[in-house]
């Protein structure tokens, strides 16, 4: 279980919703680079996502922890054997 990590499809949701990152951190009152490294799915193995920013999104969105994230696997954790 060590070699998977959260995708994040909040670009996805940003670019349907013709919202900027700005404009999207002001209206839910977060961060600007936290919601900017969420949409670039920068240093995701690292991050912490507070439960209120996720509940913030998803209402957002009108969407699911399901649709903002997906399990996949890390082929660079990948151990060899």
């Amino acid at each position: 279980m060590e070699n998977v990590k959260l995708q994040c499809h909040l670009k996805k949701y940003l670019d349907e919703h013709e919202i900027s990152v700005r404009k999207l951190s002001e209206e839910i009152n977060e961060r600007r680079d936290t919601i900017n490294d969420l949409a670039n799915n920068r240093d995701m193995n690292n991050r912490r996502i507070p439960a209120s920013l996720l509940a913030k999104l998803m209402t957002y969105f009108d969407v699911t922890l399901d649709d903002l994230f997906t399990l996949i696997e890390d082929e660079t954790e990948k151990k060899t054997t």
